[in-house]
């Protein structure tokens, strides 16, 4: 799944197949991802989703606000999180394109950003490889 420089833990491979494949099912039906996140503990994952009852002002709030539910529930634990968003990337060529964003955490507080550019073929999901962020 990963290829490049970047080497990931099993749990944070585990996590970031689950989130792409969860990308994969939903974009067909939407124009963009709704952002979410998941955490791995003791071989279990979890999924977080922002509080619906919360009024927010755009999608930089419910990033914001993922982050703070993923420290909350990985505080004084061994777990690993991934964040999950929207992005647009501009190629060398000035072309944009369309991105799932997925920040990774360890449990020791390393975060890493991986962009995985995709494409929209009729109704199927391409995900290309993660790009250097």
């Amino acid at each position: 799944m990963i290829n490049g420089p970047t080497q990931l833990s099993q749990p944070l491979q585990a996590l970031v197949t689950r989130a792409l494949t969860l990308c994969e099912i939903m974009l067909p039906h939407c124009e963009a991802i709704y952002p979410f996140a998941a955490i791995y503990e003791d071989g279990k994952v979890g999924c977080l989703f922002s509080d619906e009852q919360v009024k927010y002002q755009n999608e930089s709030y419910l990033i914001e606000q993922l982050q703070w539910r993923i420290i909350d529930t990985t505080t004084d634990s061994n777990s690993y999180s991934v964040l999950v968003y929207a992005a647009s990337v501009q190629t060398e060529f000035h072309e944009k394109l369309d991105a799932i964003a997925i920040t990774t955490t360890r449990p020791d507080g390393e975060e890493n950003l991986l962009l995985y550019p995709y494409f929209r073929v009729g109704k199927k999901i391409v995900v290309s490889p993660p790009i250097a962020s």
